[in-house]
């Protein structure tokens, strides 16, 4: 019984580690219209010069033929190299079924681990996180939406150890929650640090009040002199924070959500007694209700005294 548990644990881990190889619906968006644009850049290049050499040999045969008619044999110099032998044709044509043999992989990825991926087999679900005073820990990347004075609008696992993916799904999550909470009129604004920003998640969430950072974060709250430039495919995000107003309200996000990481830790501490998504999921989402519960009764007990 021991061995087959084992072994259903190891081929959990394995399909667990082509999952993860395949890349996110958003990134797999980006990677087609950008193979895409590869393609139609080397399809209107072959094009346009194919018809160049088109006409190159047109008219080499319009002054042939008008040099036969005068009777000057041989007076038109040397013929142009054929289409197919055409050096620049060749090296085009050859970029054309490279690209679209990289479309080809964009829309159909295969799952190929690389040899640096692991997996556990005590827990297949988990992941190697980055420490926070150094090195990796198996374990699970916890992600929590925030209010004022730390109440948790969401708890949730995060199947990655990189917040890239993570921004779009909590804020839906959030939404969520505060939908079922019966909780009046719309969130306000969302705050994020620069572990989130991600152009698919801006273009996926683009109705919303949400200020992301995409420089580190000294510098999006003004606190650093240097000058960052943010990638091209954030400048609408980066000319947002630029404002005064934006600058404002983005400083808000450290003191709202760093100290809800720090009470709960502070608290239920860093380790999790279950194994498996789903139980880790439920387990987190209690240790936030306990959180919740103790902000909600302490903050009426002072009000009553």
């Amino acid at each position: 019984m021991r061995l087959s548990d084992l072994l259903a644990r190891a081929c959990s881990a394995r399909d667990k580690l082509h999952e993860r190889a395949l890349p996110s619906p958003g990134e797999m968006r980006i990677k087609v219209e950008a193979a895409e644009r590869v393609v139609t850049r080397a399809e209107h290049r072959l094009a346009a010069e194919t018809a160049a050499h088109q006409e190159r040999l047109r008219r080499y045969e319009a002054r042939a033929e008008e040099d036969r008619a005068a009777g000057r044999r041989g007076a038109n110099g040397r013929p142009p190299v054929p289409l197919q032998h055409k050096a620049v044709l060749v090296r085009q044509r050859d970029r054309l079924v490279k690209a679209r043999a990289r479309l080809e992989r964009a829309r159909n990825p295969r799952p190929v681990p690389s040899p640096e991926s692991r997996a556990c087999l005590s827990d297949p679900d988990s992941r190697l996180i980055p420490g926070k005073r150094g090195g990796y820990l198996q374990g699970y990347n916890v992600q929590i939406a925030c209010t004022r004075r730390q109440l948790l609008l969401a708890i949730e696992v995060h199947d990655n150890p990189s917040d890239t993916t993570a921004l779009v799904p909590m804020v839906k999550q959030t939404q969520r929650n505060h939908q079922a909470a019966g909780l009046v009129g719309d969130i306000q604004l969302w705050l994020a640090d620069s572990g989130y920003a991600s152009a698919a998640a801006f273009e996926a969430l683009a109705g919303l009040p949400l200020l992301v950072s995409v420089t580190s974060e000294a510098n999006q709250a003004g606190f650093s002199a240097k000058r960052e430039q943010a990638r091209a495919s954030h400048q609408e995000m980066a000319s947002r924070l630029a404002t005064p107003t934006g600058r404002a309200q983005y400083r808000q996000r450290s003191a709202l959500v760093e100290p809800g990481f720090a009470q709960l830790f502070q608290r239920f501490g860093r380790h999790l007694n279950y194994r498996g998504r789903q139980a880790v999921d439920t387990e987190l989402k209690l240790l936030g209700t306990v959180h919740n519960l103790n902000k909600l009764l302490s903050r009426t007990t002072g009000t009553r005294s």
